[in-house]
């Protein structure tokens, strides 16, 4: 092939100048995509090329691709201040958010406080809800009948949980998050003896939570988050006896207290369709110790929050057994500023946490699944609303001794339904 004369090659840049720039003045953003890509793969990239293909790709939410080309156009112009916004834009569209901060750390001061003063705004965040058990149906439909010696059950009825938080930035690479819960769990307690009594009482289990989490960011593309969380539980024995065989085999009518503790923390890697996350934590569970290993991958295939998906594959072990659990979610734009999402979640929760410990699973009932929906409503850039609904299976056991002093524990299955509403603020 004949080599293309100077004459030739400026005609061509001509002819794709005057083609992007009157695409982009129409805006018929997909034609300007192909021609702009076109030439640039011809050698002609420059800052307005760049330009008008990034602004291109921002309008048609390619958000990604939009971030790609608009900072090669800084690198040939960095001055451009409504070129800055479009890339913190496109980099936040995205799910991008940490990788919007760490954008932002590499402006001149002035330029970051210009574009991203809501960065550095604390954030506010509540939730809360009750939650429904069928348990005791599912008990007086299982429970063992007959001839027996003795027998005991704790039961739970409904509950209701509280959060409130706030995530402090501390610069656009540092921030911190901190929380507090607090949950009441209505429960019974059921204890038959052969001959001599049969004793049912109820009691409120009361669960108190502290949790702090700090997140850094080293460079652009990695982030550690150490973690911290803290629960005290306590309850009352809710029965009693005059009969002191009886009392002795029901166990002292007084108050338990103790101190349940996670810590650890997470190390991510950031990348533009991806985030990947590994993490390893440490927990104590009713004075039981357990280890928790977990892989995640939070996914972005349209390069926007149109459509994601987060996958969870943790291992958690108590010195003795090893189980692993998988959790599913997928999610995306339902909606005006809706989003939707569902997941799947298959194996014992107990003794581990979730969010890098912003959820910890310390109650004692073996959880066999759980699945659920979540509605988000962004009702403005500052103010976000939740509606959650999540139904757990659970394991319920009965301890129960028959006629010939045989000991068994017998399980059934039941179901709780928690709903949460909550809302997040950027103050």
């Amino acid at each position: 092939m004949p080599r293309a004369n100077a004459q030739d090659v400026k005609l061509l840049a001509v002819d794709y100048e005057t083609r992007t720039y009157r695409l982009y003045t129409e805006q018929k953003w997909d034609s300007l995509l192909m021609v702009g890509e076109e030439a640039i793969t011809e050698g002609f990239d420059y800052y307005y090329m760049r330009a008008r293909l990034g602004i291109a790709a921002f309008e048609l939410q390619k958000y990604v691709l939009a971030a790609k080309h608009l900072q090669i156009a800084l690198n040939f112009n960095n001055s451009d201040l409504y070129i800055t916004q479009l890339v913190h834009k496109s980099l936040v569209y995205s799910g991008r958010v940490d990788e919007a901060r760490a954008f932002l750390a590499d402006l001149p001061a002035e330029s970051a406080k210009t574009i991203g003063s809501a960065t550095l705004r604390p954030l506010v965040y509540v939730e809360t809800g009750p939650a429904f058990s069928n348990q005791v149906s599912k008990f007086e439909h299982k429970r063992q009948t007959g001839k027996g010696l003795y027998s005991e059950t704790y039961l739970n009825n409904n509950s209701f949980y509280f959060l409130a938080g706030t995530e402090l930035p501390l610069g656009y690479r540092w921030s911190v998050n901190a929380a507090f819960s607090a949950m009441g769990f209505n429960k019974s307690r059921r204890v038959g003896i052969a001959y001599i009594d049969s004793l049912d009482g109820n009691y409120k289990v009361r669960q108190s939570e502290g949790y702090l989490s700090a997140s850094f960011l080293l460079g652009n593309r990695i982030k550690i988050s150490p973690s911290v969380r803290i629960s005290n539980v306590s309850y009352n024995n809710p029965l009693s006896s005059d009969d002191s065989l009886v009392q002795g085999m029901i166990g002292p009518s007084n108050s338990v207290e103790y101190n349940d503790v996670a810590y650890g923390g997470e190390l991510s890697f950031l990348a533009p369709y991806f985030t990947a996350t590994a993490g390893f934590w440490a927990l104590e569970v009713d004075k039981t110790a357990y280890t928790q290993t977990s892989a995640s991958i939070f996914l972005r295939p349209l390069g926007n929050l149109n459509l994601y998906t987060f996958t969870i594959l943790t291992y958690k072990h108590d010195g003795f057994d090893g189980q692993m659990i998988f959790h599913q979610m997928a999610g995306g734009k339902v909606g005006n500023k809706l989003w939707g999402e569902a997941f799947y979640t298959l194996g014992d929760l107990t003794g581990t946490g979730e969010n890098n410990l912003q959820v910890f699973y310390n109650a004692f009932e073996k959880v066999k699944n759980r699945y659920g929906l979540r509605l988000i409503y962004t009702l403005n850039s500052r103010l976000r609303l939740s509606l959650r609904g999540q139904v757990f299976t659970r394991e319920g056991t009965e301890l129960y001794f028959n006629e010939k002093a045989h000991r068994g524990i017998y399980s059934y299955n039941y179901q709780t339904l928690s709903i949460t509403g909550g809302m997040t603020w950027n103050l």
